[in-house]
């Protein structure tokens, strides 16, 4: 399986201290194109470390762009810019997302997995309302346009009840496609892989259950490991013996492999899930070596047997 050999880490190269995606290099060469591709019927773009201003005032962050384009090899990535640029144009002449009706809200929002460090810290303080879900995990709320998706600050969302919203946000998650789900079993156990375009896959562990009922599975009496390395990846396990432990590490050979190869990362890590919460089960150390955690939620289900 492809999966097992590990993809490309980010190397010692000096990264962009706002867009570190990318190397300062690729930066300046993504702000570059930006300028150029900027249409001049739209007046005057001025760069930024994070953001491009335009002469009316607006803000357009560059974040989501310096991870696109790293989907794309270099010489594409004037086309990458442009379509981004087309796609916020449209979204700018669009209605304001705090003059969207509660009505229009409920129909948009959709609850996301985030990294923890998603955010940059300086915009933190506008999306004080995201839950913690494990170690390195968090979910926030999101608006799912046809073009494109924006993060719901506290200014909407304290509009509503907010167990109402993440109820609705989550299920609208679980409402997706589910796709076609692989089995795999690389000498330890199979997990079930389930890889899509949605933005949405790796959500779907904010409703086990409902992904398991979904894809056809037998309820988790005993919990359920799962891998989310990007938000297009999940990777999952219904634990049923103590073999569970071998199968997290197999598990945790796909996370590292599909993490790291493109927009979207969320964890090389694999976590568990029960009646009890959340937790992380495995990690890395300094060296690269597998630990797993023998102390938590997990470990005391696969002694159960």
């Amino acid at each position: 399986m492809g999966f097992l050999k590990f993809g490309k880490k980010k190397s010692a190269q000096e990264f962009d201290p706002d867009l570190d995606d990318l190397t300062i290099e690729e930066a300046d060469l993504v702000r570059r194109l930006f300028a150029e591709l900027w249409p001049a019927s739209e007046g005057v773009i001025t760069l930024h470390g994070e953001y491009a201003l335009s002469s009316s005032g607006t803000q357009f962050g560059l974040y989501n762009l310096s991870r696109a384009v790293k989907l794309e090899p270099q010489q594409n990535w004037s086309q990458v810019v442009e379509r981004h640029i087309s796609g916020l144009l449209s979204r700018s002449s669009a209605t304001k997302d705090e003059d969207l009706s509660d009505e229009e809200v409920l129909a948009l929002v959709k609850a996301r997995l985030i990294p923890s460090t998603y955010l940059p810290q300086g915009h933190r303080g506008a999306f004080t309302y995201r839950r913690t879900i494990a170690n390195g995990l968090e979910a926030i709320l999101m608006l799912d346009y046809p073009e494109t998706t924006t993060a719901i600050p506290d200014a909407i969302v304290s509009r509503f009840d907010a167990g109402h919203l993440w109820e609705t946000a989550i299920a609208a998650v679980s409402a997706e496609p589910l796709g076609e789900i692989q089995t795999v079993d690389v000498g330890s156990g199979p997990f079930a892989i389930a890889i899509t375009d949605s933005l949405f896959m790796a959500s779907r562990v904010l409703d086990l259950p409902a992904l398991l009922t979904r894809a056809g599975m037998p309820s988790a009496t005993h919990g359920v490991l799962f891998a989310v390395p990007s938000r297009h990846h999940l990777a999952f396990h219904v634990v049923e013996s103590p073999g569970a432990i071998h199968i997290a590490r197999d598990m945790s050979l796909f996370a590292q492999s599909a993490f790291g190869q493109g927009v979207g990362e969320i964890s090389p890590d694999v976590f568990y899930w029960s009646d009890a919460g959340y937790e992380q089960v495995t990690s890395l150390d300094i060296d690269g070596r597998l630990n797993v955690d023998g102390t938590g939620a997990f470990f005391s289900a696969v002694n159960a047997f």
